[in-house]
């Protein structure tokens, strides 16, 4: 033990003596800068920021930059002299002058570079432009660098010399560098050999099960790509921090410039073509290919551009040099440029070719395509503006996916439509496809009809609760014609652990769907409450019970609820796995949520959402032009043209205007999107040939102006969806003769219609009507 005591004293006090002989010799022997160049250094360092220099400031810093200039003269021709000298005698004396005159240097090119930044830019421009006085200086930097390469080769020579003295008396530094970078080597060697491993794990643990990953989930699996580039970049960076920390190596630290911009670049241009590629994928090859290499040229470029500058600036700072070297890179960036630009010519006028819509100017470079040197700025004109066409397009059709402003972008499109349309002369030929008929270009809809995907997420809520073996009653509201039969009857088609069970609420009321329901069950038409309730306690089926048009249980007055209440308790106490889902209008429902929403007990209450104009776009697709149906045409049809529409033909962009303009005015409603689709028919009176014209929507002044009497009956006709004048005075608080004369005022503007003794809002007026009440505040759509 006192052995193994002393071997580790003894090693201590071996590698600490050259460190102590180091600093003996460094504190008699240090290398001095010039005093002058010291002055001018304290001086520089004095100076304030351009921006609160005074005029005398401005004037010392010319006087300044005179005396570093003339300084660095003199210095220059003193190196020269003292590295002859070393060349000639060598010696510890004649290092010593070389190693201050290079310090000396040194100093001065940092103060020039300060003192160049704050001089004002006549004397910047003169002694690092192309002048008499920038020539001068680039001779005297010139000459300047030469005569610092070989100082330096002189230094690592001494360094390399110093460190194998260094190692036979103290091996011990260079041992654990060595140890150290070592150590470096066995991680990245470890890291190749499993990161395949660790990888996979990653992506089965983070990715594979996570259908929304995190952002830095994203960004590590992204960075993953390049993984083993990244462990030798970080390998490298290490070992020659680590060895640049021993002084004889000291300049090792300038090998990582190269490692950075070189082994990074490659890394970063890797990314940028996985990038390009991966957002290229419906591009053509040709294209891909163009932009890949078109990445290549401008990122090695940065790459030597890069390297070259930052080797000026540790050498000699940022002086004329540097500036000519910069001015050169201009240059070369500005041929790549052209050569980039000569690349993409042919692709780029092959695209404007197929765009009619275009500026003067744009036409200009088209015409000038294959001039000689015009070719150039034509093409950059072209691609100018094809980049902001393409960004137009992009940006609206993007924001389309809000519906704010898709329903400001469609109503300023119909304004403009109707506009043209109203100042279009030739539709006196027209004449309006009226009744039956229109439904054999429009067909309405059936059980073969094709379904557009809708109500996703709310479907897969109800099915949560609906297609499980647990008693549920769910309830599902939306605006009269959205799809709620359609949803009721898809959710029924659905279920594999139930029997379905369709209910449609007849008008008359509760005793009539009871009837219903017996007859549905097995039972007799005359069964009670309590048969039925006793059928499905001791019913060994179990039944999904749907039940479509509820809100004609439901009136807008006190106790208007009694009759849902009945049919929710009735289901509610069958005590079994039943499960029950009500559809009830949106404009009924909210009267029920005030009254007793809470206490009715639902296990969920689903709203379904207003189409969007994708879905509208969809289902008119499937009504309209089918095999077996008469066919129409957009064709004559004047649409502007709209920044989130490709590059289409006439009549496919009138259609899709118009598809915009009746999802605008049907507010996401598809009944009334159909309906003033067949509105819009128009038969050309010699050919037969039927065209889509713009439908005239309704407009009234006198419902906006109407009093609130009259504007409640509207709205107890829509809550009520059919309704007697007797049950509308209920409803009102109105007297039958106000309720009889306020119908007779509707009927004769058509905003009803009859059927039998009860009054319903025309299918003609439906949207408009809504909006007004909605506008009011007497109805939620």
């Amino acid at each position: 033990m006192r052995f193994f005591l002393r071997f580790l004293c003894v090693v201590a006090l071996f590698s600490v003596y050259p460190a102590l002989a180091s600093w003996q010799y460094d504190l008699q022997e240090i290398p001095q800068i010039d005093t002058v160049s010291a002055s001018i250094e304290q001086e520089v360092s004095g100076l304030p920021e351009p921006l609160f220099m005074t005029d005398q400031d401005k004037r010392k810093v010319g006087q300044l930059l005179n005396a570093v200039i003339n300084e660095q003269q003199k210095q220059i021709a003193l190196f020269e002299q003292r590295i002859k000298q070393y060349r000639s005698q060598g010696g510890d004396t004649a290092w010593f002058e070389t190693e201050s005159s290079y310090l000396t240097l040194t100093s001065l090119g940092q103060s020039k570079e300060q003192l160049i930044a704050l001089t004002d830019s006549v004397n910047r421009d003169k002694l690092t432009g192309f002048g008499p006085y920038g020539v001068t200086q680039f001779k005297q930097e010139l000459k300047q660098t030469q005569l610092n390469i070989e100082y330096l080769a002189y230094f690592q020579l001494r360094s390399f010399k110093s460190l194998l003295g260094e190692v036979f008396i103290s091996p011990i530094p260079v041992i654990w560098a060595g140890l150290k970078v070592l150590f470096i080597y066995f991680g990245l060697v470890w890291w190749l050999a499993n990161s395949k491993r660790l990888i996979g794990l990653f992506k089965q643990t983070q990715l594979e099960n996570n259908p929304k990953p995190a952002l830095w989930i994203r960004l590590v699996w992204y960075v993953s790509r390049a993984h083993r580039a990244l462990a030798w970049l970080i390998a490298i960076t290490l070992s020659l921090r680590v060895l640049s920390e021993i002084p004889s190596l000291q300049h090792l630290i300038i090998l990582e410039i190269f490692t950075w911009w070189v082994l990074g670049g490659s890394i970063a241009i890797s990314f940028l073509l996985e990038f390009a590629y991966r957002n290229s994928s419906s591009s053509s090859p040709e294209v891909i290919a163009l932009r890949l290499s078109t990445i290549r040229r401008y990122v090695w470029s940065a790459i030597v551009a890069g390297v070259i500058l930052q080797i000026s600036m540790r050498t000699l700072g940022k002086g004329t040099i540097y500036y000519w070297i910069y001015s050169a890179l201009y240059a070369w960036f500005v041929l790549v440029t052209i050569s980039v630009l000569r690349l993409w010519r042919t692709k780029v006028f092959d695209t404007i070719a197929h765009i009619t819509d275009r500026p003067v100017w744009v036409n200009w470079a088209v015409s000038r395509q294959n001039a000689f040197l015009l070719n150039i700025p034509a093409t950059a004109i072209a691609i100018a503006w094809l980049m902001v066409h393409n960004f137009k397009h992009r940006t609206v059709a993007a924001l389309s996916n809000y519906s704010f402003f898709s329903q400001a972008l469609a109503y300023l499109f119909r304004i403009e439509v109707a506009k043209q349309t109203g100042n279009n002369n030739g539709q006196a030929n027209l004449v309006r496809v009226k009744g039956n008929d229109a439904f054999e270009y429009v067909t309405p809809g059936s059980f073969d009809s094709t379904l557009v995907d809708y109500a996703t997420d709310e479907v897969k809520q109800l099915s949560k609760y609906l297609m499980t073996d647990s008693p549920a009653i769910c309830v599902v509201s939306g605006e009269r014609g959205v799809g709620t039969t359609t949803l009721l009857r898809s959710l029924l088609n659905k279920v594999k652990n139930a029997e379905p069970i369709y209910l449609n609420c007849p008008y008359a009321g509760y005793a009539e769907l009871l009837a219903h329901f017996a007859v549905s069950l097995g039972l007799e038409e005359e069964a009670t409450e309590i048969q039925i309730l006793s059928h499905l306690r001791k019913s060994e089926t179990t039944y999904l019970i749907a039940v479509d048009n509820a809100q004609r249980l439901v009136k807008p007055m006190v106790g208007g609820l009694a009759d849902l209440i009945r049919l929710t308790n009735l289901l509610r106490r069958s005590k079994k796995n039943h499960r029950v889902v009500i559809a009830v209008e949106k404009a009924s429902w909210r009267f029920v949520d005030r009254a007793r929403g809470e206490r009715l007990l639902f296990d969920l209450v689903s709203f379904l959402p207003r189409w969007t104009e994708k879905q509208i776009h969809q289902l008119l697709d499937t009504r309209i032009n089918q095999p077996e149906q008469k066919q129409v045409s957009f064709e004559g049809l004047v649409v502007p043209k709209q920044w989130d529409q490709e590059e289409v033909t006439e009549e496919e962009r009138a259609k899709q205007g118009f598809y915009r303009i009746l999802w605008h005015y049907s507010d996401g409603n598809p009944t009334v999107a159909l309906r003033f689709f067949r509105l819009s028919l128009n038969r050309d009176k010699e050919t037969e040939q039927v065209y889509i014209r713009l439908f005239r929507a309704p407009e009234s002044l006198e419902l906006e102006k109407m009093p609130k009497p009259m504007l409640a009956v509207l709205r107890s006709i829509v809550q009520l969806e059919i309704a007697s004048p007797e049950v509308l005075s209920e409803c009102t608080q109105l007297s039958i003769a106000e309720v009889t004369g306020t119908l007779r005022y509707f009927q004769s503007r058509g905003y009803i219609e009859w059927l039998e003794d009860k009054a319903r809002v025309s299918d003609h007026w439906f949207r408009h009507i809504t909006n007004v009440l909605d506008r009011q505040h007497l109805l939620v759509k």
